[in-house]
């Protein structure tokens, strides 16, 4: 007697009804990963704070770590931290590195204060080593700043994930 290696019947219903079970499953996935929004980005301002008012915060929040400055939004959506080059009090700051990064940790308030976060930070500081209207430009996103916040980054992982430009800025036209 020769046996055939087919499937029986009741197999191939099993193997029908867990395939589409399969796809169903993959379906789901699918529009799950693809419809949740980005870990950490949001609207640039809180409905209920005005973009003036994140503004004001931040300044306040950059004089309560000694460093005096404006704060603003750029048009791609990232705070940026704009440094005098002053502390609170008007005295010079020696290096734009430090204060670069103590304004990054007076951005981890922010969201506390009700305002962002933002998708990316950005710190503009004038540098007193470099050249005349030089600047120092630190970008960093803003969920590895939040994971350095948190201690799940230390300052050596951010700093690698980090980016600094220096540049100068052109001095204004004197008539």
């Amino acid at each position: 007697m020769r046996r055939t290696l087919g499937l029986s019947r009741r197999q191939k219903i099993v193997l029908a009804v867990l395939f589409a079970g399969d796809m169903a499953l993959l379906l789901a996935g699918f529009l799950i990963v693809r419809g949740a929004p980005s870990v950490g980005a949001a609207a640039p301002a809180p409905s209920g704070l005005s973009q003036k008012s994140c503004q004001a915060i931040g300044a306040q929040l950059l004089a309560q770590h000694n460093l005096a400055g404006a704060t603003r939004l750029d048009p791609d959506g990232a705070l940026r931290f704009e440094l005098s080059g002053q502390d609170a009090s008007g005295r010079l700051l020696p290096r734009a590195s430090e204060a670069a990064w103590d304004a990054l940790a007076a951005a981890l308030a922010m969201p506390d204060a009700g305002c962002g976060p933002y998708p990316t930070m950005r710190v503009d500081v004038p540098d007193p080593n470099g050249p005349p209207g030089g600047r120092l430009l630190v970008q960093v996103n803003w969920i590895d700043l939040r994971a350095w916040g948190k201690g799940e980054l230390d300052d050596g992982e951010l700093a690698s994930r980090v980016t600094a430009t220096a540049y100068v800025h052109p001095e204004p036209v004197q008539p």
